[in-house]
């Protein structure tokens, strides 16, 4: 059913045991652009060791392998949890395959509206995750996580503890992921009184923290960092509107972020 030329195999992947028998190198992110570019379209490679080509093979194919289970159709955004969601299952479950895709009207078996359901064909061919095109963006990630558990479980199991254990495995993993894109390192953070022209991060207020803000002005919306449910008010319109360089995350993504970039908010 895939539709496009793969150059990895399915039966072969990267182990990790097997660095081992090779010295230490340093990875790619490490080569010098002048090494790299020596590496692929010089003349010879006579001065690069055995190893270190073997290391940059390994780390290529592994990182191309993550990219060509998803395809051509890969997010074109770089902050999507979806896409974070997916990269999560494939680390937990690299030998196990599905198609996903977005279904306007999805209906379940009765016919009723559904916001997500998995397929699993007749002749034990690779189940089909549809999520419904109709849901908020927000909801995505979650949806997305609990139909691939019941890839990772299996039909008969439905919401059994195998599924159980597999939905919270994917968010755990889609957690590491995402510090990792994030780091969370014990910074001092000062907090100032923000001006026109500072640029910087605006924290919107998670729902989680305040499910029931009582006011008028304020509308929930997802966080693009993490997807998560959060707070957009007048005043916090208003600042973006006045200093398109400021950006908008919840309270947690914007606290890291302020890390990332000197601790300022």
């Amino acid at each position: 059913m895939r539709e496009y030329t793969t150059l990895t195999r399915e039966a072969v992947d990267v182990v990790e045991g097997a660095a081992q028998y090779m010295s230490e190198t340093a990875p790619m992110e490490h080569w010098s652009d002048k090494m790299l570019d020596l590496l692929l379209n010089g003349p010879t490679i006579n001065g690069i060791k055995k190893d270190e080509v073997r290391a940059l093979l390994r780390q290529t194919y592994a990182a191309l392998k993550r990219y060509e289970v998803i395809g051509p159709m890969a997010s074109p955004f770089m902050n999507d949890p979806t896409a974070i969601v997916a990269l999560a299952f494939r680390e937990l479950y690299p030998r196990l395959e599905y198609y996903a895709q977005y279904v306007p009207g999805l209906k379940d078996e009765e016919g009723k509206p559904a916001c997500g359901l998995t397929i699993f064909p007749d002749d034990g061919s690779t189940p089909i995750v549809c999520i419904s095109a109709e849901v908020p963006i927000s909801a995505g990630p979650e949806l997305l996580a609990h139909e691939l558990a019941h890839v990772a479980a299996g039909e008969a199991v439905e919401h059994g503890p195998e599924w159980k254990a597999a939905e919270e495995a994917i968010f755990q993993k889609y957690n590491e992921i995402l510090d990792a894109k994030i780091p969370d390192e014990p910074v001092e953070v000062t907090v100032t009184p923000h001006e026109v022209g500072d640029g910087g991060i605006l924290a919107m207020p998670l729902k989680a923290n305040i499910p029931d803000p009582q006011r008028d002005d304020w509308k929930l919306v997802a966080c693009p960092i993490c997807g998560a449910e959060c707070w957009e008010n007048d005043l916090a319109r208003q600042a973006m509107a006045a200093e398109p360089e400021l950006r908008a995350a919840c309270t947690t993504c914007a606290l890291k972020a302020g890390v990332t970039t000197g601790g300022k908010h």
